[in-house]
């Protein structure tokens, strides 16, 4: 394929706009995966992009964290089941070796739920001004004909006490360090607060 054409099929290529916006039970299909480089510095991970089988094909990108030697016994065995949760669920071939594994669920279904997750982030709008945000993530699948038992806080996951600590702390320093240093914006004016759903964490997500 000439390099002409393989542009035109780019310009052809329909991107969805469209996100899982709140928490839910959807089947969806495992669109794409994404390794972390060979030079990340943090924990190494996976990023995987899930679409819904309804009319809307809404998206959702969340990022499980793989093991490292570095890990608690504990926070190793987090990471396999969550990671061989999904890859069960989905029908991976578990008899390939490596990446391949990873691959044989591409393009499977699985049904997932999806949980609101807080997180700090910052106002680039409104120098660095500390807030809890949400963002919509993957958190635990069954088989795509199988059932999602829970109840309703599955669907929310709360700023653990520590980071709750460390966003007053934040809040508090920026109120003193900002106090009369520049006029309030209007109320007309919005900051920006569109978010990935990988967003990097400093935990490993270990977030449950």
């Amino acid at each position: 394929m000439s390099f002409e054409n393989e542009m035109e099929d780019v310009k052809k290529h329909e991107i969805s706009g469209n996100y899982i916006n709140k928490p839910c039970v959807e089947i969806v299909t495992i669109k794409t995966y994404k390794m972390s480089p060979k030079d990340h510095k943090g924990c190494p991970f996976i990023d995987f992009t899930f679409e819904t089988i309804d009319d809307t094909k809404s998206i959702n990108t969340t990022r499980l964290y793989r093991t490292r030697e570095t890990d608690s016994p504990e926070s190793k065995e987090i990471k396999l089941k969550k990671l061989k949760e999904l890859l069960a669920n989905a029908g991976a071939d578990f008899s390939l070796k490596g990446e391949a594994v990873i691959k044989s669920a591409t393009g499977k279904k699985v049904k997932c739920l999806f949980k609101e997750v807080e997180y700090i982030g910052y106002d680039k709008d409104n120098t660095n001004k500390p807030e809890v945000r949400t963002k919509i993530e993957y958190s635990f699948s069954a088989p795509e004909s199988g059932d999602i038992v829970g109840n309703q806080s599955y669907f929310r996951t709360p700023l653990k006490e520590a980071d709750l600590k460390k966003y007053q702390g934040e809040l508090a320093k920026w109120e003193r360090d900002n106090q009369g240093s520049s006029l309030e914006k209007t109320s007309s004016e919005s900051s920006s607060t569109i978010e990935s759903n990988s967003v990097e964490q400093d935990d490993d997500g270990l977030d449950f």
